[in-house]
């Protein structure tokens, strides 16, 4: 069934659900161009950050034979960003660090990758220590990039623990008892 409007009584879950049958030919025939439609119904009349996130994928990877375009996918990586949703807001910080989709920008760029880093975001707090180590759009800072690299290698991120080995020097100052993350 095929409507131009989006019925306002429906929830985010639900036009998310009539997305994916639309998307994969769930009971119906497949219509990519109808699963992406109310995707995006999900995230404009019911502010589904899930939805934006979803629709930024599609458009990132070309799933569903969706042609790829990188500008849809930074702009829905930056509504799911904006709307809390933290592995878009690494995915939004990667497009202003690459230029992807978005003018390169290394201050919003550490921006973004910060807010996912104090969310959790493993892979994120190995970009901060990364950006603070190359001095991309800040000083140079071998201690404040120890500092980030240890906050990723105490969640297991073991690229993390190989930067603290290789700035050892600076680290085992900086981080006190360093040794025993190293250790494993």
């Amino acid at each position: 069934v095929t409507n131009t409007d989006t019925p306002p009584s429906l929830s985010a879950p639900a036009m998310k659900r009539i997305s994916q049958c639309y998307l994969e030919g769930m009971g119906v025939e497949t219509d990519t161009a109808e699963g992406v439609r109310w995707l995006s119904a999900a995230h404009e009349h019911a502010s589904d950050i899930e939805a934006a996130h979803d629709l930024a994928l599609i458009y990132e990877y070309g799933k569903h034979d969706v042609e790829i375009d990188v500008y849809r996918a930074a702009d829905y990586f930056l509504k799911a960003a904006e709307g809390g949703h933290v592995e878009a807001m690494a995915e939004y910080a990667m497009c202003c660090e690459l230029g992807a989709g978005t003018d390169q920008d290394d201050t919003a760029a550490l921006d973004w990758y910060m807010k996912a880093a104090n969310a959790g975001h493993v892979t994120a707090k190995y970009s901060v220590a990364e950006i603070f180590e190359e001095a991309r759009g800040v000083p140079q800072s071998d201690s404040e990039a120890c500092l980030w690299y240890y906050r990723a290698a105490v969640c297991g991120d073991e690229d993390s623990k190989k930067a603290l080995r290789r700035l050892y020097d600076v680290a085992r100052i900086v981080i006190p008892g360093l040794a025993t993350i190293l250790e494993d």
